[in-house]
């Protein structure tokens, strides 16, 4: 074909042109006698053939034809859908169809859809010469042309004709509206220099291998300037080439974007690890691919593709509500077949997977022939589905009220503790404004929630009272945080706790802990608290000031380390052998800070404070106590000697008295009288000294200065020094002359009872002078004073003994002496012992004697 540049823009073939028809039909005999036919009765007449639709598309695409013969039956569609494409895509070409007789309704049809002619099928003999006539009556070179013109300027293809120069000489409406230039412009100038990028491409190549060989060629080229994607179709023509083009860029980027989506779905399949089947219903082939074999640990060839393969796997109290969802499926009753369920894997263990699947195909009857679906493993998507069921249980037992609040207060998720205080469903509760949220905004300062919903603080806790519907002026203890998840606020994290009992509780706590704390710290007792390990964790007021230790120090001591007279192990056994709120009493040392210890009474109670167990200690100092019986058990010594002397100190004068008096009465000697008043001497001295004994036991009642030196000094004179010469010792020295020489080398004052010391001087000198002694020195020491003789002294493994009551080496003396000289130094609190003197006599040490203060002390202690 070849054209000429009309006016209007329409180009006309040559007279001389030939007639070229396209026959269309499945059956091959058709078409060979067809174009047999139509070449015999004219020999402009050139036949090609097409054996479907697609191909006889194609061939109009790439070539004009003057008319399109066409059986009604092609495969795959009609003879009248292919009219109504040809029209649509080339215009009035014209059609013939030729089809069987007798199809009155195909031929209503085809009239409908704009066919030129149509021709039934009759006898061999004439039917394809009713063809024939058909078509060379509509290929007239009047209608020829006007039908070629037509065509070109309605298909939808671009199409162009170049003269052996390669100048452009026509080019239909769509090639000018693709290249967007006026063809007055183009038509005339060669196409190397219109499109100068085509020069030494693919597409120059083709083009001039069409040249070359006079066959048409189809070849795709990216056109950049107008950045479109073409298919030519080139071949030869009379006088030049013909050129068919058409623009497939959007059809190449659905291929491009079908292509990346083909990919990505395949990324996608396999990065979710989804398997893939094919279930032939009617007869129970299943198709599985690896993945889904993969899934189950298998390797696609272990499996055989049967329904049964699949339904051995599943679970059984699964596989009956799996079979219950395809059923409805089936019946129409969802679009999409899906179901959850479990399925043994090849190592015996469970997989969850989530079945989805469609039918694709039915048959006639409208039952289901094919269908096809996917596998996906959901195992670790239920394990975290049963993690949030276990979370959700867990939030909804905890009894606080827990609940996730929207930027405006209003309750998001609710759990069923916060439900049942409002009175409600949890999900009545979505969309609701909170009341406590309400309180806390209402009671504070600014605006606190608003800070925290935009993150200029974190959190925000508190105590407050609000009305609740189950409740009201209820006492409510409230956290909240921001909910942030993946870097965006989702929320606010709300807990909140009902404390209304607890807080009235805890005021009364406090008023009787207050109370409970004066008594405490009032208590005159020393009270601590320890635990079952023995370390004290609290000890009152007086208990620190006893000890002398500070609160702290004591509180992490041990008891042993206060109880001097307490075993660890000791200890722990008899605490853990208390029952509960049980006392036991015991009496035992304490040692203060300073080493010092005294007695004390412990009552030990167990008891329990919030769940742990405690050991509360009373403690009472019973020193005066213990004082009070040691001068009982000494009154009850001295009733014991008072028992003794009496029994048998004072039996034997009394018996010598006794006995003497019945031999006066019997001989009437006066001589025995003389001895019955020795023995009555002897009876006398020992009921005073007995008497002394007793008196000098008790405790002084007031102290008063004594200077000890002119106290030793008086009881001298008055002892050794008798204006009469009587011994006051009863002994036979020489008149005026003292047997014992007293020497005073105390210079000082003690605080005394001086008639108390006169009387322990005077049994100190006695002593000496009964036991041979010559000299007796008083002298001081630096905390008291001291007793020293001349005498024989005392063996040291004697000394002990010296002081108990009838002691005595001496043939005269009654051996109380020294008994009262104890006595008296007890009453005053003064310690006494007995050493060796300087000269080898015995030397009495009296210390722990208190001293007046001098006046200048006396002075400093009043400033």
């Amino acid at each position: 074909m070849s054209g000429a540049n009309r006016a209007d823009g329409t180009a006309g073939a040559k007279a001389a042109s030939p007639v070229r028809v396209l026959v269309v039909d499945g059956g091959l005999g058709f078409a060979e006698a067809a174009a047999s036919r139509l070449e015999s009765r004219d020999d402009r007449i050139e036949v090609r053939t097409a054996v479907d639709a697609d191909a006889a598309l194609d061939a109009l695409s790439a070539a004009t034809f003057d008319c399109v013969v066409s059986g009604y039956e092609l495969a795959e569609t009609d003879g009248v859908d292919l009219l109504e494409t040809v029209r649509d895509r080339h215009g009035d070409v014209p059609f013939v169809l030729f089809t069987g007789s007798g199809s009155e309704a195909v031929a209503s049809e085809a009239i409908s859809a704009g066919v030129d002619e149509y021709v039934r099928r009759s006898e061999p003999a004439d039917q394809y010469a009713r063809l024939a006539g058909a078509v060379t009556e509509l290929v007239s070179e009047t209608r020829d042309d006007r039908r070629l013109a037509t065509h070109l300027e309605h298909t939808s293809d671009a199409f162009c004709e170049l003269d052996a120069e390669w100048r452009l000489t026509y080019l239909n409406g769509r090639a000018a509206e693709f290249i967007e230039r006026d063809p007055d412009e183009v038509l005339g100038e060669r196409i190397w220099d219109l499109f100068p990028e085509i020069v030494g491409t693919d597409a120059e190549t083709a083009l001039r291998e069409v040249a070359e060989t006079g066959e048409g060629k189809r070849f795709e080229y990216h056109v950049d300037r107008l950045g479109a994607d073409l298919v030519v179709n080139a071949y030869p023509a009379p006088g030049g080439r013909a050129l068919y083009f058409r623009d497939v860029t959007e059809r190449r980027e659905r291929e491009r974007e079908l292509r990346e989506l083909s990919e990505r779905l395949q990324l996608a399949v396999e990065g979710a690890d989804i398997g893939v089947w094919d279930w032939n219903v009617r007869t129970d082939e299943v198709r599985f691919d690896e993945r889904w074999a993969a899934i189950l640990g298998h390797e696609r060839d272990e499996l055989a593709f049967e329904l049964g393969t699949w339904e051995e796997r599943v679970h059984p109290d699964d596989i009956d509500a799996a079979w219950s969802a395809i059923e409805a499926h089936f019946a129409g009753e969802s679009d999409l077949y899906q179901s959850d369920y479990r399925m043994r894997t090849e190592s015996g263990d469970w997989k969850w997977i989530r079945d989805r699947g469609r039918v694709v195909e039915w048959t006639a009857d409208g039952e289901p022939r094919r269908a096809v679906g996917i596998h996906i493993d959901v195992t670790d998507e239920k394990e975290r589905e049963r993690d949030l069921e276990r979370y959700r249980r867990i939030v909804d037992e905890l009894p606080e009220s827990v609940c996730t609040y929207d930027a405006n207060g209003r309750f998001a998720l609710v759990n069923d503790h916060l439900a049942e205080v409002y009175d409600a469903a949890p999900e009545g509760l979505a969309g609701e404004s909170s009341r406590l949220v309400e309180r806390v905004r209402a009671a504070s300062d600014g605006d606190p929630w608003r800070a925290l919903v935009e993150g200029d603080r974190d959190s925000l806790t508190g105590t407050t009272e609000v009305d609740l519907p189950t409740k009201s002026d209820a006492i409510v203890d409230y956290d909240f945080s921001r909910l942030v998840i993946d870097g965006e606020l989702d929320g606010v994290l709300g807990i909140s706790r009902d404390v209304t009992e607890q807080r009235r509780r805890q005021r009364r706590l406090e008023r009787t802990s207050a109370r409970l704390e004066a008594l405490f710290e009032g208590s005159p007792d020393m009270i601590d608290i320890h635990d079952e390990g023995g370390e004290i964790v609290d000890a009152n007021r007086e208990m620190t000031r006893e000890l002398g230790y500070d609160r702290d120090e004591v509180v992490g001591m041990d008891v042993w380390e206060v109880d001097a007279e307490l075993e660890p192990d000791e200890g722990i056994r008899l605490w853990q052998g208390l029952e509960m709120d049980e006392t036991v009493r015991l009496e035992t040392t304490f040692t203060r800070a300073d080493g010092s210890t005294f007695p004390v009474e412990v009552h030990v109670r167990r008891i329990d404070v919030r769940g742990e167990d405690r050991f509360l200690a009373s403690s009472r100092d019973i020193s005066e106590r213990k004082a009070y019986e040691r001068r009982i058990e000494r009154e009850n010594e001295r009733l014991d000697e008072f028992a003794s002397i009496v029994s048998h100190d004072l039996r034997n004068p009394l018996n010598v008295l006794s006995g003497y008096l019945r031999l006066a009465r019997e001989t009437g000697d006066d001589s025995y009288f003389d001895r019955c008043e020795r023995a009555l001497d002897e009876m006398e001295r020992l009921i005073e000294d007995v008497l002394t004994l007793a008196k000098q036991g008790e405790a002084v009642g007031s102290f008063e200065p004594v200077h000890l030196g002119e106290l030793a000094a008086r009881y001298s004179d008055d002892a050794f020094g008798s204006a009469e010469g009587e011994d006051p010792f009863g002994g036979d020295e020489t008149e005026g002359e003292p047997r014992v020489t007293v020497a005073v080398e105390a210079d000082g004052e003690i605080c005394a009872d001086s008639g108390r010391v006169g009387q322990l001087l005077g049994n100190l000198f006695r002593n000496a002078d009964e036991h041979g002694g010559d000299r007796v020195v008083v002298g001081d020491l630096p905390d008291g004073f001291y007793v020293a003789d001349d005498g024989p002294g005392i063996d040291a493994d004697r000394r002990d003994e010296v002081f108990e009551s009838g002691y005595t080496t001496s043939e005269t003396g009654t051996g109380f002496g020294l008994s009262i000289v104890q006595r008296i130094a007890e009453a005053h609190g003064w310690e006494v012992a007995v050493t060796e003197g300087e000269r080898g006599g015995a030397r009495f040490e009296f210390t722990g004697v208190d001293r007046p203060e001098s006046p200048a002390e006396t002075a400093e202690s009043s400033g």
